[in-house]
């Protein structure tokens, strides 16, 4: 063994030390998808590398072919190990299985033996010889069919790999383009130098340069690591995803035409993906508005539906979502139909209605089992009253009495709050409600001043009971209240409903107070529940007067909750 000086023994050094670097940097986050093949890709490569330093700083042939046989593992393994990557990286992991990694290794184990007994039969290296370049002992061979062989399939694999990644970089969000560029400048520049060796272009054409152009990949792949997380957060192929929804996915062009659709939807549909395509999606989903119908803005609204299906003997219900793909141009190219089940859900709203129902009738029968029983204490309370003059007693009484009829209140207020957000809200008409309230207003002559406008606000059905427990308030603390007056104000934010009295009002400290529960001389159950019932389909209230002059509750509904009647 002959050793010898070259300027390339450095740099096939560094590149290698480089290599091994990113191969055990890989393998220790071997957990990371796309680590495993990064890490065999960057462990050939340093193989590749050592062997070249090798062959460079010995000037025998017999240590020359030696480093050249020892090159080869790592020679065949790297365009197998970038496709292995490319793989993992756009999604297709899947594909990496025991019988495909055979087939895939088959072709350069091949390669590697013909190498080892290449004296034998010369088809690998027809010729080998040595040129002197600058006083350098060099190994000069010509190439066998086996080699030409190997760099087809090389160069083959290596095309692949580039492909997926590039398909990868145009359908992928602008996040990961700095990967991709990273890993794209990484394959390209050694795959080009090898290219312009094999074929003679370059004008060192006794050394083979790719492992020197594998120090730029190892700088790539190193900036991606850094800057772009390479191999720490890498993209999710579409498909993937798609594939793995657990909700039906139906795409259909602008003929309503079913185009694609997923697993999940083929199970719910019960027709396979080939059977599908081109088939009028009304044929498969009748409850899908025909495209015939829609004209204008109506092809940008998303829709809702609701189906039933029978999928092995049992009922399923399913909730269709039915929205408009748009173009960069807002042009309609057609719909996607997402299928969701809703069979869970569905029992579990019924048993759940079932059981509301039973705690409903219940708490209905304790209730009037209750007040019959409050009816009666109040009936004798009456009696005694009337069957005495001495105050002690009377005012005994008295105390015994508002203690029963707040029970009652008590009673009443549960009643309501269970109802609270029962029903599906619904659009309420304002004076309507006031119109069965003016009776009420009527015994205490008061006088209504209506709206100059007739408002609907949709709202939960016990909307009455808010406007019922405004007057109710008037009546019992306004002391002197004659006039009750309500009136509506458009504003950016909605629309707010003013209701005002010309009662005492509300002292300055105790305009927060009044909505909370408990607060006031009697139950303090009342504006309690009004803040509530407006609460549930986001309406606020909050009382503005001032003190001396009368209440002023300012009832504010959201854009979109109210509606002008003309």
């Amino acid at each position: 063994m002959v050793w010898q000086y070259s300027p390339y023994y450095i740099a096939f050094l560094a590149g290698g030390a480089i290599s091994l670097i990113l191969a055990v940097t890989g393998w220790r986050n071997r957990t990371i998808i796309c680590a495993k093949p990064f890490a065999l890709l960057m462990l050939a490569v340093s193989v590749w590398s050592f062997g070249a330093a090798l062959e460079v700083s010995s000037s025998d042939p017999g240590t020359q072919m030696l480093a050249i046989m020892l090159q080869y593992p790592g020679i065949v393994t790297v365009p197998v190990a970038w496709l292995l990557f490319s793989f993992e990286y756009s999604g297709r992991e899947y594909w990496i299985t025991r019988q495909n990694l055979f087939l895939l290794f088959l072709v350069p184990a091949f390669c590697v033996m013909m190498v080892a007994t290449n004296n034998y039969h010369h088809l690998f290296y027809s010729v080998f010889d040595q040129s002197v370049v600058d006083g350098i002992i060099y190994a000069d061979i010509t190439y066998g069919p086996v080699f030409w062989f190997n760099i087809i399939y090389a160069y083959l694999i290596i095309y692949i790999a580039i492909m997926l990644i590039l398909q990868r970089f145009v359908y992928s969000s602008s996040v990961y383009r700095g990967q991709m560029v990273a890993i794209l400048i990484a394959v390209f520049i050694p795959f080009f130098v090898n290219i312009a060796y094999a074929i003679r272009q370059i004008s060192f054409t006794v050394i083979d340069p790719t492992p020197l152009a594998f120090i730029i990949s190892g700088i790539a792949i190193l900036i991606g690591i850094v800057r772009y997380q390479l191999l720490d957060i890498t993209p999710m192929a579409h498909d993937l995803v798609i594939a793995n929804m657990s909700d039906g996915m139906v795409v259909v062009d602008t003929l309503d035409r079913i185009i694609s659709l997923n697993a999940p939807a083929e199970r719910f549909i019960g027709v396979s993906l080939k059977g599908a395509v081109g088939v009028p999606v009304h044929d498969l989903l009748p409850c899908v508005t025909n495209a015939e119908h829609r004209t204008g803005e109506e092809c940008r609204i998303e829709e809702m539906h609701e189906m039933n299906q029978t999928i092995d003997g049992e009922v399923r219900h399913f909730e269709l979502r039915i929205s408009p793909i748009l173009t960069r141009q807002a042009g309609v190219r057609g719909r996607i139909i997402m299928i969701r089940d809703i069979t869970k859900q569905r029992k579990a709203e019924d048993a759940l209605a079932v059981a509301r129902k039973k705690v409903d009738l219940l708490s209905s029968i304790t209730r009037h089992d209750i007040l019959n029983q409050v009816t009666v204490l109040l009936l004798n309370i009456d009696t005694f009253r009337s069957g005495t003059r001495d105050p002690e007693m009377l005012e005994l009484i008295h105390v015994q009495e508002n203690a029963v009829e707040n029970i009652q209140h008590q009673i009443e207020f549960a009643r309501d709050y269970e109802k609270l957000g029962v029903n599906a809200p619904q659009w309420m008409n304002v004076m309507e409600i006031f119109y069965h309230l003016m009776p009420v207003m009527g015994t205490y002559n008061i006088t209504f001043h209506p709206p100059d406008m007739d408002i609907e606000i949709f709202s939960d059905q016990l909307l009455e009971r808010v406007f019922y427990n405004l007057v109710n308030n008037s009546i019992e603390h306004g002391q002197h209240v004659t006039t009750i007056s309500l009136c509506s104000i458009p504003t950016d934010a909605g629309l707010t409903i003013l209701y005002e009295d010309n009662g005492v009002g509300v002292p300055p400290e105790n305009k927060e107070r009044i909505f909370e529960r408990g607060f006031g001389r009697h139950t303090g159950l009342g504006l309690f529940l009004a803040k509530e019932i407006l609460g549930i389909t986001g309406l606020s209230i909050r009382e503005s007067g001032v003190f001396g002059t009368g209440v002023r509750f300012e009832i504010r509904v959201p854009p979109g909750q109210f509606r002008i009647r003309t």
